[in-house]
């Protein structure tokens, strides 16, 4: 009996829908049974045999690339249906866009009606791409158990991901830089979401990023966020971002505060580059329980609050950037310094409010003409944008915004961070 025969019997016999449910925890578990000896690239053809039962005839795997602009098939290596898609002009792309399942009818065979169908490839609350699967059955309840097969398809990638360079070769559009190579290793993913709070973060120019980065941490009921800005653009600058990002790291894991984190990271960068280098960075910690912000600005630009359709620079006392302080052995400079550092700045935020930190590649960014992106632009785009569309989304409009301002060649490293407490309803964009 066909694979689409063979569905429409069990959902036609009494417990139909239950003996469905049954075919989909088998073919779950093949899956989970095979993953372990599966390569990495052998996902889609896996998921697409293992799902015959449930009517799926084919199945690729689109991932994202680096920049967020196309999708490309997983098979592209091996010459296979190797055509990348459009995230702003194709079904696939608004699937990826909206979080949501997308289906069009493919013609008629002598089976039947055949569609495909576009769902969201995720990995917790980050994008990785789509999952095109060709199925036999397009109702409401079969593409809720398509979705558990993209969330399947999503867990055996990114358990894969270490293993091989396959899909960062799928993604990447062109060559790494060996300075970003480094600070990408050391990243986070780009969305992180739970029901009390939301991170995305944007970096360009992603192929040649140097001395930013961006770092987060959930740990109890406190979100560590934290940004960076390198000195120069090279090697050296992504050496300086990745000793203050994991300067920090180590601190917060020791349970130290974020005075402790500022001080100990200043140091590091001052006692392995001699004072000559510095790092300006905002090191921020916000209770997700009562919404308190408390940050530490660090020679860097303040956040921004983005309340109601409005956005407002928070007030500040800056520091000395990361790095400025004299070494460790000069102790009684570093106690000097330490006592007359003010404490970390506070704002109480509101259910719903938004924070953008950023580097000054975001305003300082200039077109043909020399005009400035500047802090107006960039407070438009969040304002506008983060009204209807999720954080995600707005960091990616933001990201290319920035780009295409500067007609792609960047001068400087340009790094943002959205944070939102307590979201009205995080499930309506950020699971599929």
């Amino acid at each position: 009996m066909a694979a689409h025969e063979e569905m429409a019997a069990a959902a036609g016999r009494p417990g139909g829908e239950q003996d469905l449910d049954a075919v989909v925890g088998r073919v779950t578990a093949e899956l989970l049974r095979q993953s372990h000896l599966m390569r990495p690239g052998d996902v889609p053809d896996a998921l697409a045999e293992a799902a015959r039962p449930l009517g799926v005839s084919a199945a690729q795997v689109y991932l994202a690339d680096l920049q967020q602009r196309y999708l490309a098939p997983l098979s592209a290596r091996q010459g296979q249906d190797a055509y990348a898609l459009s995230i702003d002009a194709t079904l696939a792309g608004r699937a990826f866009r909206t979080i949501s399942v997308q289906l069009a009818a493919t013609g008629r065979t002598e089976a039947g009606e055949t569609y495909q169908v576009w769902l969201p490839l995720m990995d917790g609350t980050e994008r990785l791409g789509v999952l095109r699967l060709t199925v036999a059955d397009a109702g409401a309840a079969m593409l809720d158990r398509y979705r558990t097969l993209a969330s399947l398809a999503g867990l055996m990638i990114m358990a894969k991901s270490s293993y091989s360079d396959i899909y960062d070769v799928t993604q990447r559009t062109q060559e790494m830089a060996l300075q970003a190579e480094l600070v990408w290793d050391f990243l986070v993913p780009r969305t992180f979401a739970t029901d009390r709070v939301l991170v995305a973060a944007t970096l360009e120019p992603a192929y040649e990023a140097g001395g930013d980065a961006f770092d987060y941490s959930l740990l109890g009921d406190h979100l560590h966020v934290s940004i960076f800005d390198g000195l120069g653009h090279n090697l050296a600058a992504g050496l300086l971002a990745s000793v203050g990002l994991s300067s920090c790291r180590s601190t917060r894991r020791a349970g130290g505060s974020l005075t402790d984190i500022a001080a100990r990271a200043d140091d590091a960068i001052s006692s392995f580059f001699g004072g000559d280098l510095f790092v300006t960075a905002l090191l921020c910690d916000l209770d997700t329980v009562t919404g308190l912000f408390t940050w530490i600005p660090c020679g860097h630009p303040p956040p921004l609050l983005i309340r109601g359709g409005t956005v407002r620079e928070l007030a500040r006392t800056p520091r000395l950037p990361l790095g400025l302080t004299p070494p460790a052995g000069h102790q009684a400079a570093r106690r000097r310094a330490s006592a007359a550092a003010d404490p970390p700045c506070e704002e109480q935020l509101a259910p719903g409010d938004q924070l953008l930190l950023y580097t000054d590649g975001v305003t300082d960014g200039r077109a043909a003409d020399g005009t400035p992106f500047g802090l107006v632009r960039l407070a438009d785009i969040i304002r506008r944008s983060a009204a209807h569309l999720p954080a995600p989304e707005v960091m990616r409009g933001l990201n290319h915004a920035i780009l295409d301002y500067q007609h792609g060649r960047m001068r400087d490293d340009a790094t943002a961070v959205l944070i939102e407490w307590q979201p009205a309803d995080p499930s309506r964009s950020l699971t599929p």
